[in-house]
């Protein structure tokens, strides 16, 4: 066959196909386009009547045009190279790009792009299915803006990062070189920058001097303003506008938790426009998303000051003030601790009331904190009748510094109107020595200014002129401990979990009781941390361990119901490279499961060493014991590797629970069980007493409680008889 002949068969072989593919693409719902690569510029055959519904463009408009027609500004032009590439080897190619309609509308096309070739391998037409996936694009933004305000939140960022996060987000779905900005409104009536996306730097102070002509008001609905030069609103803000290139703005109100105007998003473009429907649903999905970032950021900040500011005076509290304390002692070097109580405190509250008794520490506080010009004290509320202070004791004149201390009283007060001189009681320790203990330092300082009431006027005491004694009664414990080990002294008592709604028993807490017959009954928070400094804490917990085991046992021989028991493990025994090990073991030796064991710790586990921590906790879970954070809300540690970890319930401290009254208590209560049901964890609060906090733990969604309301910790036989009624 000559090579006419051959061309003839090619064309009448396109002529056939072409005719078979116009058929078959008459009839797709998507829009379908196709091209012949050998007529020069690759110009459209045939089109479809979808591609006609999705860009406008009619098949008399577009037959014999390249598809350039369809890009534009911000058409990825490396992404059409990389097309072209793999449609010349014969591959076939897919792609999500921008295109554009014929009234100029973007939209994001789903491009499949098949080669169709002859009997040998030559390209005849080129075929083309198009979809608007829009819409979707839109979805997916709003999908990635909320992963990425969960994962922001969860992983600690500040709350500017997180905003601007979304701004670059908002700004890659809205085509046109468009630019986003979040102002927030404060309560004073000034206005601040929350976010600026691709603002360059040089523009922002503008921006904040140029907020002012937004006016007092925010308004009520969504702004489009289609054309800035044409609108009266944007006349004094020309020249931003001019900086960032924007012709069009488009904005919508943000809002509060409880429905107040608080702020504007906006989104500027080069281009003067409207926008399309699904960009408006895109922009009225934007605030929710921006106050759930706002409302979280703004709740932590407010727990974060409940948690370490004493609300009545502002002064940091005692879990802020042993924080800074527990700091200053790793610092190294001497300090001292100072607790400072006035005299005539319970005689101002009996005349004045506690707001004015408030005042008086308001301007204590003040005074004493002036005291020694150059020191580094530190003052903080001890309780709700003394203060407390810390410094460094190798500063200057010690001496000379405790006299001014007590000076500092010298002046009158001005209480409830009336001018007022007190006396302060004083008791001083110090970090000397080996002792490192925070809470036994100020225990110790306390123990000196109970000492100091005993004096006439303003008086100071040293715990180093008791110290001897309590050195003994220590000494005592560390001794008998180690013998009531062995001698299964250590008895364990239960406490039971009760269901807030019916009020049944649903578990227990295990806590360590010892009676001592040298020493007598011994309180858990002398003997647990001195089993701790001695080294024996982890052999005092699996004794507990070994009891509540035993007692589970015997309870599953008689056929009797099973009940979870929740047991305390120190930091020490959790990171002990043997721990998971050891506790799977001792569960099977008294063939119980590990779903009957819960472990409770501390909130401050995972500051020692996360990364490790990950590893020990998924031991854990996979062997089949749950964990709870116990006392949760009175540590220090970053909320956001609570996420990371498998856990599955936390327990409110008590000391929340027993001011549920107060409302910045609750407050922190609402936060930490809204917390726990974000993460699917439970809550349990701890120290019920009083039979009002149930309906109030109730309303917020906690489920289950204990306390001396429902049950006080018993021994294990009385438990038994409880379980038998």
């Amino acid at each position: 066959m000559n090579k006419p002949q051959i061309n003839n068969r090619v064309e009448e072989e396109k002529k056939s196909l072409l005719k078979w593919v116009q058929r078959f693409g008459s009839r797709f719902q998507t829009g379908f386009i196709v091209t012949d690569p050998d007529a020069g510029n690759d110009p459209v055959v045939f089109v479809n009547e979808a591609f006609t519904d999705i860009t406008g463009f009619s098949s008399e408009e577009v037959v014999g045009l390249n598809l350039k027609f369809l890009h534009g500004e911000e058409t990825d032009m490396d992404l059409i190279s990389d097309i072209d590439q793999k449609l010349r080897n014969g591959m076939p190619a897919n792609a999500e790009m921008l295109h554009y309609k014929k009234d100029g509308t973007p939209f994001w096309n789903e491009l499949v792009i098949q080669p169709l070739v002859d009997g040998s391998g030559n390209i005849l037409f080129t075929a083309s299915f198009i979809l608007d996936v829009t819409e979707r694009k839109k979805d997916e933004s709003l999908l990635k803006l909320q992963e990425q305000i969960f994962t922001g939140i969860n992983a600690g960022e500040e709350l500017g990062y997180l905003l601007q996060k979304i701004c670059h987000v908002v700004e890659s779905f809205f085509p046109g070189g468009s630019i986003c900005s979040i102002l927030f409104k404060e309560k004073s009536g000034s206005w601040t920058v929350g976010a600026a996306g691709s603002v360059p730097e040089n523009l922002l102070r503008e921006m904040l001097i140029n907020a002012s002509t937004i006016g007092d008001e925010i308004p009520e609905e969504m702004s489009i303003v289609e054309n800035i030069l044409d609108n009266p609103e944007w006349e004094n803000r020309l020249s931003e506008a001019s900086m960032i290139d924007s012709n069009a703005s488009w904005s919508v109100p943000t809002r509060d938790s409880e429905g107040n105007l608080n702020g504007i998003f906006t989104v500027c473009l080069r281009k003067p426009g409207m926008p399309t429907e699904t960009q408006l649903q895109f922009l009225e999905k934007l605030p929710p998303l921006i106050q759930l970032a706002k409302s979280y950021y703004e709740q932590q900040e407010q727990y974060r000051r409940l948690a370490f500011s004493d609300p009545e005076t502002g002064l940091p509290n005692r879990h802020a003030f042993l924080n800074k304390l527990k700091c200053n002692i790793s610092n190294g070097g001497q300090h001292f601790i100072a607790v400072i109580e006035p005299a005539e405190y319970a005689k101002i509250v009996d005349l004045y009331g506690r707001d004015a008794a408030d005042e008086l520490f308001i301007q204590l506080g003040k005074r004493i904190g002036k005291v020694g010009k150059g020191k580094s004290n530190y003052v903080g509320r001890f309780s709700s009748a003394s203060l407390a202070m810390t410094g460094d004791s190798s500063e200057g004149d010690g001496d000379t510094f405790f006299l001014e201390l007590g000076k500092s009283v010298s002046e009158p007060f001005i209480v409830a109107g009336q001018e007022m001189f007190i006396t302060l009681k004083i008791g001083i320790s110090f970090s000397e020595g080996d002792l490192k203990c925070e809470e036994e330092l100020l225990r110790r300082a306390d123990i000196a200014m109970s000492d100091s009431k005993k004096q006439p006027g303003n008086a100071i005491s040293f715990y180093k002129d008791l110290q001897n004694e309590e050195s003994i009664k220590e000494m005592k414990i560390f001794n008998e401990l180690s013998k009531a080990l062995n001698a299964q002294e250590i008895e364990v008592h239960l406490q039971p979990k009760v269901d807030l709604i019916d009020g049944k028993i649903i578990g227990f807490e295990a806590l360590a009781r010892w009676f001592s017959p040298v020493l007598g009954p011994v309180p858990p928070n002398l003997f647990i941390p001195a089993a701790e400094n001695m080294g024996k804490i982890i052999d005092l917990e699996i004794v507990i361990l070994s009891k509540v085991m035993q007692w589970q046992q015997k309870r599953k021989q008689l056929g009797k119901k099973m009940y979870k028991v929740a047991v305390n493990i120190s930091v020490y025994h959790f990171f002990d490279q043997d721990f998971v090990d050891e506790l799977t073991k001792l569960a099977n030796s008294f063939n119980l499961s590990s779903k009957h064991i819960m472990l409770e710790m501390t909130e401050s586990i995972g500051l020692v060493d996360l990364q490790k921590a990950k590893l020990i906790f998924h031991k854990l879970n996979a062997a089949g014991f749950e964990i709870s954070v116990d006392d949760f809300g009175v540590g220090f540690s970053s909320l956001s590797y609570l996420s990371q970890l498998p856990l599955c319930e936390l327990k409110i401290d008590r000391s929340f629970i027993s001011a549920l009254d107060e409302p910045d208590t609750l407050a922190v209560v609402r936060t930490i069980i809204q917390l726990a049901e974000n993460l699917n964890l439970s809550t349990v609060a701890e120290g019920i007493e009083e039979e009002r906090h149930i309906e109030v733990l109730r309303n917020l969604g906690c489920k289950v409680g204990q306390g001396f309301y429902y049950y006080k910790p018993m021994p294990l036989h009385e438990i038994d008889h409880l379980l038998a009624e």
